[in-house]
């Protein structure tokens, strides 16, 4: 590996490298500790990597864990540091935040779900939970209570941002309010009225989901827990087929490490066949094609008991390709921008002749919100 690592245009070898370096797995790797001290390793490249899927602070994290960290030169060290130091504290902020929400919500006898990352801010999670890098605050309430949850929190000072869900099948495909910024902190809460956009992946999802219920530390505020099979499998449903990564042959790997790092925070103890189950049968090669994304940059073993669908492997490889060599990027970018854009293109005709749309900007605008 020292010796692959060390060429500057292998992208190829530098995201096997990275994931390497990002494993759950923290056995000695003499050959890992290799390429570090031979000191021709393309850092710059290989931090873009990181900075572009936001695992950089996991990145620091990581090293640590495997007792690497150490044999970074000294401006890796302190740009790693740096980062970590940075993520944490706000990762501490919006813990406070999930606090203080978390009890003017309970005033309102509402005991919210945490969604996503949001459940990264518990104690006694993953390793390298702390690191991990989040958006907002992800968190789901009944939806005949989110419009009083949503004045709550506007009450307290949040301000909501305009959301141009004007059409009348966006306002039904919702599956979360208006997001609300907080005036003076750097958090945004979305609150979801259920877990997907996708009715039916979500009734899917939902139906044998265990929510247990905790008490965060620091303030007297209960908050709802999903069960790990649940964290697992929403993790994918999102990244992959609500944010269309399977689609577009694509992948997030700040959502990759999360997904690697609960499996092997688990141990042995899934069953993946009855996990499959809480999915839709038109899902199932998606899953497969990411947990082949595991074992390819994570190490993460394949599940034996698995039945691999047709077809899986044949999308796998493109995302491989597409995650490694420039000239598939630009090949499936022209599959990509349509699949993307056309689909608003269409719209665009109703959003500009509808009122509420140019209200909804005119706004934004005031408020100094990006379009």
């Amino acid at each position: 590996m020292s010796q692959v690592i060390l060429a500057q245009g292998a992208r190829a070898e530098q995201f096997l490298f990275l994931g390497r370096c990002l494993t759950p797995e923290v056995a000695a790797d003499p050959e890992l500790a290799e390429a570090i001290q031979a000191g021709s390793i393309p850092w710059q490249q290989l931090l873009w990597l990181a900075g572009n899927h936001l695992v950089t602070p996991a990145l620091a994290g990581s090293l640590r864990r495997k007792a690497l960290f150490d044999l970074l030169p000294e401006e890796i060290r302190d740009y790693l540091d740096s980062l970590q130091t940075f993520n944490r504290e706000r990762n501490q902020i919006l813990y406070r935040e999930l606090i203080h929400i978390a009890q003017l919500l309970n005033r309102s006898g509402i005991e919210p779900l945490l969604l996503k990352g949001a459940n990264a801010l518990l104690p006694d999670q993953y390793p390298g939970a702390e690191d991990r890098v989040l958006g907002d605050l992800d968190l789901m309430v009944p939806a005949d209570k989110i419009e009083a949850a949503s004045a709550a929190l506007q009450a307290d000072g949040y301000l909501q941002l305009s959301l141009e869900r004007v059409l009348p099948r966006d306002l039904i495909r919702s599956h979360h309010a208006a997001p609300l910024l907080h005036s003076n902190l750097p958090v945004t809460v979305e609150l979801h009225s259920r877990m997907l956009c996708n009715v039916q992946d979500d009734l899917w999802l939902s139906a044998k989901l265990l929510a247990t219920p905790i008490t965060l530390s620091g303030g007297n505020a209960t908050v709802l827990v999903p069960d790990p099979a649940t964290r697992l499998l929403h993790n994918f449903l999102h990244t992959q087929i609500q944010d269309l990564n399977h689609a577009l042959f694509s992948l997030a790997h700040r959502q990759l490490l999360e997904f690697v790092s609960l499996r092997h925070w688990q141990g042995q103890q899934w069953e993946w066949p009855g996990l499959a189950k809480r999915l839709r049968p038109k899902r199932h090669r998606a899953l497969a094609g990411y947990l082949l994304a595991a074992e390819r940059w994570y190490g993460q073993t394949m599940p034996s008991d698995l039945r691999i669908p047709a077809g899986s492997m044949f999308c796998f490889n493109l995302t491989e390709r597409a995650q490694a060599e420039h000239r598939w990027r630009r090949l499936l970018a022209l599959y990509r921008i349509p699949r993307l854009y056309l689909p608003r293109l269409l719209t665009l005709p109703y959003r500009l002749l509808t009122p509420t749309w140019f209200v909804l900007k005119y706004q934004s605008l005031r408020r100094g919100e990006p379009l």
